[in-house]
């Protein structure tokens, strides 16, 4: 389960019981959930490989939660180095179609960030085709 439906489910299960994760009276924040599964049993290397592939959402989700309970620096240090904006509005959600269609009418600076980013986290090799290509045009 991935961070974002673990908390859209937390949300909507305080919803509709009123802030109740279970109806019976106990408060949500007793049990916060794992930002991924086994979290608490991971060392610190085994939860910075399992890092990569979550988008900015989730990641802000998992240094909250790793701040409020083991508080790691390598795990902390790692999430404040993969943690930052997005060059897109919603990029992280954003096809390769969709991005590539948006380096269009991206300006040089914009076409840096998403090459930035690409690299970083995802290294597609379309979207960093593309990158060139646009590149090349804000060139010409």
């Amino acid at each position: 389960m991935s961070i974002l439906t673990a908390l859209r489910d937390r949300v909507s299960t305080a919803d509709s019981s009123s802030g109740r994760a279970d109806g019976s009276g106990s408060d949500l924040a007793a049990e916060p959930q794992l930002p991924f599964a086994g979290y608490d049993r991971l060392g610190s290397r085994q939860v910075i490989d399992g890092l990569h592939g979550h988008s900015q959402v989730e990641l802000e989700a998992i240094e909250g939660y790793e701040r409020t309970h083991q508080d790691r620096e390598a795990v902390l240090d790692k999430l404040r180095w993969m943690r930052g904006p997005e060059p897109l509005p919603g990029y992280d959600a954003l096809s390769v179609e969709a991005i590539m269609a948006a380096l269009g009418a991206a300006d040089l600076t914009t076409i840096k960030k998403v090459r930035s980013y690409e690299r970083k986290f995802a290294n597609r090799p379309d979207v960093l085709e593309e990158v060139v290509r646009a590149r090349h045009r804000q060139r010409t």
